[in-house]
């Protein structure tokens, strides 16, 4: 099915938002809840109530077993196209702009209003790696060697264990402050860390680039690695 630029174009930009979020949420392998919707785009239940009704309404997403939400056939290429370009963006920033990395999500939703197929495609022409965003989540619609089933939070990570940083779920992006964190702790896809200790609460004290560095629960579970031997 061809890239619905003009749909995209005139989409609600709540409606955006709902869609590349179930789409995130499906590709973790979430169950795909309103509440969940609500809790990662930080809105009142009863809000994302009215959006889903809309979504539905509009043919992009169905309702199964009375909670569970599904997206369309046309839903899905529409969610599809969307994160595309939003992660397209955030490398064109980073990799060909200079953007430093904890920045490149928020700026990224303006970028990828405005993107078309013949711009998707100048940027893959000049990334190199594997084709994710900068923070490893993989561009729908591209082939990547990442063994995605394979990786394991650092929070399932025990002590002296090694694993190379691989992946930021979607949740993580949507803080600037945190990101920040991670950055200048060097806390990004391709670097490789180490368990050292687990703290009564959670906390996850990490080797990294011959430093240790604190990770807290939540973001330990919201943090992928590549298991190392």
């Amino acid at each position: 099915m061809a890239l619905p630029t003009p749909e995209l174009r005139d989409l609600n930009p709540a409606l955006r938002d709902y869609l590349e979020v179930i789409f995130q949420l499906e590709e973790e392998g979430q169950r795909i809840l309103q509440a969940r919707v609500s809790e990662r785009l930080g809105l009142a239940p009863a809000t994302v109530s009215e959006g889903v009704k809309r979504l539905v309404g509009e043919g992009y997403v169905e309702v199964r077993g009375g909670r569970d939400l599904e997206l369309t056939e046309r839903g899905r290429v529409l969610a599809e196209t969307l994160v595309r370009r939003h992660r397209l963006a955030e490398r064109m920033l980073v990799d060909i702009l200079g953007i430093r990395w904890h920045l490149c999500h928020e700026l990224a939703e303006d970028w990828e209003k405005v993107m078309t197929p013949e711009v998707e495609g100048a940027i893959l022409e000049r990334l190199e790696g594997e084709p994710t965003c900068p923070h490893g989540n993989p561009i729908p619609g591209e082939a990547s060697a990442v063994s995605w089933s394979e990786l394991r939070p650092v929070a399932g990570m025990k002590e002296g264990e090694v694993g190379l940083l691989t992946r930021l779920l979607e949740d993580v992006e949507l803080d600037h402050d945190v990101l920040l964190y991670l950055e200048e702790n060097q806390l990004m896809p391709g670097r490789e860390l180490k368990l050292v200790a687990v703290a009564p609460d959670g906390t996850r004290l990490l080797m990294v680039a011959g430093r240790q560095v604190a990770l807290g629960p939540r973001l330990a579970d919201n943090l992928w690695v590549t298991p190392r031997d």
